[in-house]
């Protein structure tokens, strides 16, 4: 008799802890929801991200930036190879901070500064601040459109000073085909630091398209997380439910 009750009481406890266990499962993976306004808090984390590309950049050099923005062919440098890296990190409230390396050739069939005949190498960095819209309205929509502003330096052997400072204002949008991968578009004005600035000959238009790729919650995807809960680390060795 007494050998029973113990096993009851045994079976009872291990009933009741696994459904306490079940229980604060449930708690964690259910949505939290604000008090009175039934709308969902966004996850810890979810606006903490890195973001890295690759792609390619044009370069309009020809003197004068603002004027004959589509007539590509005798003013647009640009390479068939990937010419464009960035790595970009999430920051409070709507920013983000973003380091970006150019690479171009100017061939001498290209108009640079109003002339024909110059050759020779073009390398940019810049350090370059993003304003993101989507965050601005708390919407995470698929195209991602934003702003864009910050400082450089541009390197071109085509100039008698090659080396020279400027200014970066445009703007840019994201294509999101995951909430991983996206297309990148982007257009922006670089303004030479001298003492006719703005206009100055140094000022020149730079185009740039390419594949990002968003690593979030501290480098890894939410889109992996959500989708394949199998490759979480917990589940190997397991089989798939």
């Amino acid at each position: 008799m007494l050998n029973l009750f113990s096993t009851n009481n045994l079976f009872g406890q291990k009933t009741k802890a696994t459904t306490r266990t079940t229980k604060e499962r449930e708690v964690k993976s259910s949505p939290v929801k604000t008090s009175g306004k039934g709308r969902t808090i966004k996850r810890k984390g979810a606006d903490d991200y890195w973001m890295f590309g690759i792609g390619g950049n044009v370069v309009d050099d020809d003197g004068s930036p603002f004027k004959y923005l589509f007539n590509a062919g005798p003013r647009w440098n640009l390479r068939p190879y990937p010419t464009r890296l960035t790595v970009e990190k999430s920051l409070k409230h709507t920013f983000s901070i973003e380091g970006v390396f150019n690479f171009n050739l100017y061939k001498g069939n290209k108009i640079i500064n109003g002339d024909l005949g110059k050759s020779g190498i073009f390398l940019s960095g810049d350090l370059n601040l993003k304003n993101d819209f989507n965050r601005m309205a708390k919407n995470d929509g698929w195209i991602n459109p934003y702003v864009v502003y910050g400082l450089g330096t541009t390197f071109r052997t085509v100039r008698s000073r090659p080396i020279g400072g400027n200014l970066n204002i445009g703007f840019g949008l994201n294509i999101w085909l995951s909430k991983m991968i996206g297309i990148n578009f982007q257009s922006i004005a670089k303004f030479g630091v001298s003492r006719i600035f703005p206009k100055s000959s140094s000022n020149y238009l730079q185009h740039s398209t390419g594949v990002v790729i968003k690593l979030q919650e501290g480098g890894k995807s939410s889109f992996l997380k959500r989708r394949y809960k199998w490759i979480d680390r917990k589940n190997i060795g397991r089989e798939r439910v």
